[in-house]
């Protein structure tokens, strides 16, 4: 889950992962045509899909890649009622679903639909990205599987779109409402209610020193959450539009309308059929939504990264988010002496006295004093507070650099060396005074490290970035005006001097949130399912400690969980072999792990 309160730093690491091109093309509604209780929906270079009043699923070959390698992708849409509490009002949504089918030369298992995350993750584009798809079958699920992605509700290619224009243009009326049976969608005008604008009013962690963000932080985060609501109550606040409908437990019971649906094409019982998922990062609270709510229906599920549902349900995930960033990023240091200077460009470089000397690195508390000094002098509270006319821009290479480290986390050993490479190129620039920092040297070194970070940082693709506020505060309680506390404050900065802040921001968006769920469900999860759940996690993980792997499977009756031993959000980004074998002897044989549930480290940073 990539978390920040400043809009523009999330646009920037959305921006860095472009979406494939052509799936736009094909999965943007062009025309919807209604008769006798049907709908026929055509897309441009896909076939006709007929949805019966049963809501049967029919798919087709959709896609050729390229000229040289033929993909035979399946593509449709389903349609499901807008408001389950409310199915019979004529109104609908629709969601879009990618298949990779399974081998035709080995048996048959069935299909597994996939969530990679966010929330805002497409399941679309992690099915149509063929690379990672290639891995998830061969390392992950194995063969005779179909694999299906598909957006969840307001997001990607879905109907009703979620989409807040927070992205300039991004909104696409023809799909900002849900579609009807009965008439053509009403447009209904949105109103905004009235929102009050909130009035303004130890840093050293695991030997680090990471500076507290100034003052100024926190109204304009409550700033930026009011204009960010404002504009989310004009596009989706409707009745008729995504907002209201976005809440995870509409999604899960999407989950159980594709199940269905595929169940009947196939001529089987849809009240039985098992619905298999992998579910990654957010995609693990989905599947325990969906195993709470449909215990019966429970396939095999594959949750790695787990998210706590009871402290996102409350506001209160202090403790079950964050807790291992400051030990995984003090671990940096030792990676790179370890590397030595041949793999680790920071272990040697120039200092920033400008002399060209080069320091002596007698271990990795050298390194870390050497990124303590850098820090020092990163200190916009004390620019703020003195007035100094450069305290603005202080402030903001802090913030950028703590979300960059933060990220980085998620997948350390091929972010780090970028790291590296930064901070040498940083370590000459920040000289003791600010006002004589080369800001244009600066601005190339962050958008090199971006871009760098950009192709190897896991996040999941997504169309906007809004989507993380309208799906976690819509599944939370509501908290509308309840401002942060300072003991709420100085917790989440001790959980976390890197990335406490950022979940800060997350709790001041849903305090600014209007819009609330039409079918409101706060758990508790847990219970007996029909197949024994598989939960993953990493030892050092940023946002989904692996200890919350292991209050999971106790909530779940016969679950088994293993972690992998290593800096990583998700085992599957580890790349431990370990982790594969447990993960296709589930999938292939619905083979759980016994009481040796510990993967060991395989993979070094800068190695």
């Amino acid at each position: 889950m990539l978390l920040s309160i400043y809009r523009e730093f999330e646009l920037a690491a959305t921006n860095d992962v472009v979406a494939p091109k052509p799936l736009v093309s094909i999965l943007i509604p062009s025309l919807v045509e209604e008769f006798e209780g049907a709908i026929t929906i055509w897309v441009m270079h896909m076939p006709i899909i007929h949805f019966s009043s049963k809501d049967k699923l029919q798919e087709s070959g959709c896609l050729k890649i390229n000229e040289t390698t033929e993909i035979p992708f399946e593509c449709a849409r389903l349609s499901v009622p807008l408001d389950y509490k409310r199915p019979n009002n004529g109104l609908r949504a629709i969601i879009p679903i990618i298949k990779y089918p399974a081998e035709k030369d080995v048996p048959y298992k069935g299909s597994i639909l996939i969530n990679p995350g966010g929330p805002g993750g497409l399941g679309s584009e992690i099915v149509y990205d063929v690379p990672t798809a290639r891995q998830i079958r061969s390392n992950i699920i194995g063969p005779g599987w179909d694999i299906l992605g598909f957006d969840p509700r307001g997001i990607g290619y879905s109907v009703p779109y979620g989409s807040c224009d927070i992205i300039p243009y991004s909104v696409e009326p023809e799909r900002q409402n849900a579609t009807t049976l009965f008439q053509e969608p009403s447009k209904l005008r949105s109103r905004r209610r009235a929102t009050k604008l909130p009035p303004n009013n130890d840093e050293v962690s695991y030997g680090i020193l990471i500076p507290d963000d100034p003052p100024s932080w926190k109204p304009q985060a409550y700033q930026t959450a009011f204009q960010f609501n404002t504009a989310c109550q004009e596009y989706v606040s409707q009745y008729n539009q995504a907002g209201p409908h976005m809440n995870t437990v509409v999604v899960a019971t999407d989950m159980l309308s594709i199940g269905k649906a595929l169940a009947r094409e196939r001529n089987q019982p849809e009240d039985t059929t098992l619905v298999n998922f992998y579910g990654i990062s957010y995609g693990t609270l989905l599947g325990q939504y969906f195993a709470t709510l449909y215990p019966n229906n429970v396939g095999r599920f594959l949750l790695d990264g787990v998210v706590d549902a009871d402290t996102w349900i409350s506001h209160s995930d202090v403790n079950t988010t964050v807790t291992h960033v400051d030990k995984a990023w003090s671990l940096f240091f030792s990676s790179c002496f370890n590397a030595g200077p041949e793999r680790c460009s920071f272990y040697t470089a120039r200092n920033s006295s400008g002399t060209g000397k080069v320091p002596v690195t007698r271990n990795s508390h050298s390194l870390r004093d050497r990124f303590n000094t850098i820090t020092s002098r990163l200190n916009a509270t004390k620019y703020e507070l003195e007035g100094k006319e450069y305290a603005p821009v202080v402030s903001s290479i802090l913030i950028t650099l703590k979300l960059l480290i933060f990220n980085s986390i998620y997948r350390a050993h091929e972010t780090w060396p970028h790291l590296s490479d930064f901070f040498v190129a940083a370590e000459p620039i920040l000289v003791p005074n600010p006002a004589e920092w080369d800001l244009e040297a600066l601005q190339t070194a962050f958008f090199e490290l971006q871009m760098k970070m950009g192709v190897t940082t896991y996040a999941p693709v997504t169309t906007i970035p809004e989507s993380f506020t309208q799906v976690s505060c819509t599944d939370a309680r509501d908290i509308r005006g309840v401002e942060i506390t300072p003991a709420e404050e100085q917790a989440w900065k001790l959980a976390s001097r890197v990335g406490g802040v950022s979940k800060l921001g997350a709790r001041i968006q849903c305090s600014q949130w209007q819009i609330r769920p039409s079918w409101e469900w706060y758990g508790p999860v847990g219970g007996a399912t029909k197949t024994p759940i598989l939960f993953a996690g990493t030892l050092l993980d940023p946002i989904t400690p692996f200890e919350n792997s292991e209050k999971a499977r106790k909530l779940f009756k016969g679950a088994k969980m293993f972690y992998v031993d290593e800096i990583a959000h998700t085992a599957f980004l580890t790349r431990n072999t370990c982790a594969f074998r447990h993960a296709l002897a589930y999938f292939q044989n619905g083979t759980l792990p016994d009481h040796n549930n510990r993967c060991k480290k395989e993979i070094q940073p800068f190695f």
